[in-house]
């Protein structure tokens, strides 16, 4: 809570984005209260069946869950973002390779309503700050190289009204050759469909678009 908070988020936009810490305890209890629900666990990634054939959910590291929706607000699936580590500190929830479990794909999140101009940026809780912070509509790849899904969404979202994307990534892009060329095949797929599109830039000491928007805020009080 205090991390999110010092990013700019309040408790009512942290409980309005759906964020939960991981379970440490009672997988067991969760999973029980979601089949007593009606619901069904087949193919939803996280959750598999044990030794027993009963359903169970996959342990995970401390940290916070984090939901991954589309443009209708419908969760797609859940990234976490691990706590006490620098390395691959955002993981997608997966119960892939295990028995009756469910792998992730590199699913596209969308932050706010649709409007005719959105920003593009890497990161589901980095749009969910962004948005929060302006109140634009910001769409998140999971990274600048995790492509899959980009066409198939902005062609839902062009028919739905979108006319312009602006891109925001981490102003490291500038000097990172690996991130360069993720970005240059990017903006490449958003030239090829015809839809009008730009760069945001700021100040590289203040690497995300949240660090600046937040750090300009804080520096104004």
């Amino acid at each position: 809570m205090r991390n999110l908070q010092g990013r700019g988020l309040t408790e009512q936009d942290i409980n309005g984005n759906g964020y939960k810490t991981t379970p440490v305890i009672g997988e067991k209890a969760l999973v029980k209260e979601l089949l007593a629900s009606g619901l069904s666990l087949e193919g939803v990634p996280g959750f598999y069946t044990d030794t027993n054939g009963e359903w169970s959910f996959v342990s995970s590291k401390r940290g916070i869950m984090v939901p991954v929706r589309d443009s209708q607000g419908r969760i797609q699936g859940i990234q976490i973002r691990r706590d006490y580590t620098e390395k691959r500190k955002y993981r997608w929830l997966s119960s892939s390779g295990m028995k009756g479990g469910c792998g992730a794909e590199g699913w596209i999140h969308m932050a706010g309503p649709v409007s005719k101009s959105i920003l593009l940026t890497e990161g589901p809780m980095k749009a969910d700050i962004i948005h929060c912070l302006t109140g634009l509509s910001v769409l998140a790849v999971p990274g600048v190289n995790s492509l899959k899904y980009l066409e198939k969404t902005l062609t839902v979202l062009i028919e739905q009204g979108v006319r312009q994307v602006m891109t925001a990534f981490d102003m490291d892009f500038l000097r990172n050759s690996y991130v360069q060329d993720g970005y240059t095949e990017l903006v490449n797929r958003i030239s090829q469909m015809g839809i009008e599109y730009g760069t945001y830039l700021w100040r590289p000491d203040l690497n995300g678009l949240d660090d600046y928007i937040w750090g300009c805020a804080c520096e104004d009080k």
